[in-house]
């Protein structure tokens, strides 16, 4: 198995970017209205074209827990749809389908360069689109992740008042439809 930045550097480039725009648009608003639309393209592929070179050139933290990506199919409204997992060798090895799906938005870049790719036939099948969900998930906090600390202080904010009973906590949707209908109805 290969690492996510080890995949990345494999990548075709030009492929990646053009699924990448094809899968998350630049909006109008997002430029400044000085520039034309050509102008804002080339800047926008500038921009994400430096980022994946970081991503592929960064010091990488080991991946001391095991996290693994792979390519999945579930029953959607008609079809199957493709989605992307994350969770520990070891949680997909003992769980299988119930492993636990994580998420990478609070996560450091330099971790998830680190994590593995799964060498799966549909996984690498569906490589591009995984690849491509994770530089954007990577870069929600900005592609150097600038807003990242802010994030995490105000995450870890709020579990704190939740720890002190300031606010309410759900473990389910249900739940938390349950009590909001009954505090509206009151």
């Amino acid at each position: 198995m290969k690492t996510v930045q080890e995949t990345l550097r494999e990548m075709d480039k030009k492929e990646l970017l053009r699924k990448f725009f094809y899968e998350h648009p630049n909006k109008l608003d997002s430029f400044d209205d000085d520039l034309t639309i050509a102008q804002a393209k080339e800047r926008a592929n500038k921009v994400i074209g430096k980022y994946i070179e970081r991503l592929e050139t960064m010091e990488v933290k080991p991946n001391d827990r095991q996290m693994i990506f792979y390519m999945y199919e579930y029953l959607g409204s008609y079809k199957l749809d493709q989605n992307r997992g994350l969770c520990t060798v070891a949680d997909l090895q003992e769980k299988g389908i119930e492993a636990p799906n994580y998420g990478i938005e609070y996560t450091p870049q330099e971790e998830i360069m680190g994590y593995c790719v799964a060498d799966t036939e549909m996984t690498q099948y569906y490589l591009n689109d995984l690849m491509v969900e994770i530089i954007w998930d990577a870069s929600f906090f900005g592609v150097e992740q600038e807003k990242l600390p802010e994030a995490i202080k105000e995450l870890e904010e709020a579990d704190k008042e939740i720890d002190e009973g300031l606010e309410k906590s759900f473990s389910s949707y249900e739940e938390f439809y349950t009590v909001m209908n009954h505090d509206h109805r009151n």
